[in-house]
C-alpha cells in the first residue's frame, strides 16, 4: 500500500492532467477571408473571428486563423490543408464540397449596386437588362438564383475594392455586395454619395465549412454548433452581433 503523502501526490497530478485535457482538447486551423469587413479583414479581425473564437472557445477548441483571400482559402478547405473556411453560404455547390453544421454564423442581405451617375431602374433582379455587366468576387456565393439571371455579363475580380473603383470608373454596370460589408467598404473610400444600392439580389447565410478531408470534420462542425447555441443561450451571440448593427 502506498504511503498517504504519495497518494495525495498522485491525486493531485491526476487532477492536474484531467483539468490540461478539459482545457486543451484540439486546436483547429482555419481559413479565414481578407476582405469581406466587418466580418473578417487583412489584420484577422471582424465579426465572424469574434463569433467562431468564440464558440469554440465555449468547447474547449481553440483556432488558428490563416488569413488569405477567399478564393484561396476555398482551395485551401478542398486539399485539406486548413480544417475549414469562413463565412460560406450554404447553397447547392458548396454542400457539396464541404461539411456543414446545423448552426449559421449568421445572415446578411446582398444587393446589386449602381454607380449614381448612370443608375438602372429596375423593379427587382430579374428585370436587369440583356447584356449588363456585374462584377463578383471570384469565388463567392451570390444564391442559387444568379445562375438562372443567364442575361448579366459577370466579371469577376479579387476584392471590394476593385470592385467599386471599376463601377467608379463605368467599366462595369453594377455590382453585387453584402450590404454591410458596401456600407463599410464605400464609407472607407469615400464614395457612398456616389455608389447606391439598387434591388435585392439574395439573402445570405453564413457558415465556416469543413474540409472533406479532415475526418474530424463532423465532429468540428458539431462542436460549433454547440458553441454557437451557448452564446445564444446567454446572450453573448447578441452582444456581438450588435456590434456591427449598431454602428
Amino acid at each position: 500500500m502506498l504511503p498517504s503523502h504519495l497518494v495525495k501526490v498522485i491525486a493531485v497530478i491526476l487532477l492536474l492532467l484531467s483539468s490540461f485535457q478539459v482545457t486543451a482538447e484540439a486546436t483547429i486551423t482555419l481559413a479565414a477571408e481578407d476582405n469581406w469587413a466587418p466580418f473578417a479583414d487583412h489584420d484577422g479581425k471582424g465579426l465572424s473571428h469574434q463569433l467562431i473564437n468564440s464558440a469554440f472557445s465555449r468547447v474547449n477548441i481553440d483556432v488558428e486563423s490563416t488569413v488569405v483571400s477567399y478564393a484561396r482559402g476555398l482551395v485551401m478547405a478542398k486539399k485539406g490543408l486548413v480544417d475549414g473556411v469562413f463565412n460560406l453560404h450554404k447553397e447547392q455547390g458548396t454542400e457539396n464540397q464541404f461539411i456543414f453544421g446545423e448552426e449559421p454564423l449568421f445572415s446578411t442581405q446582398a444587393s446589386f449596386y449602381h454607380n449614381n451617375a448612370h443608375p438602372i431602374m429596375i423593379a427587382d433582379k430579374w428585370a436587369i437588362p440583356p447584356g449588363t455587366r456585374v462584377g463578383v468576387i471570384e469565388g463567392y456565393e451570390y444564391g442559387d438564383e444568379l445562375a438562372q439571371l443567364t442575361q448579366l455579363k459577370l466579371i469577376q475580380v479579387a476584392n471590394h475594392h476593385q470592385l467599386i473603383n471599376l463601377l467608379l470608373l463605368s467599366r462595369i454596370d453594377m455590382v453585387i455586395m453584402y450590404d454591410q460589408v458596401a456600407k463599410q467598404y464605400l464609407n472607407q473610400m469615400g464614395v457612398e454619395q456616389v455608389i447606391g444600392k439598387s434591388v435585392h439580389n439574395h439573402t445570405g447565410i453564413l457558415y465556416v465549412a469543413f474540409s472533406k478531408e479532415n475526418p474530424q470534420a463532423i465532429h468540428y462542425a458539431a462542436m460549433l454548433d454547440q458553441g454557437l447555441r451557448e452564446l445564444k443561450k446567454d446572450g453573448s451571440y447578441n452582444r456581438i452581433l450588435a456590434s456591427i448593427t449598431s454602428d
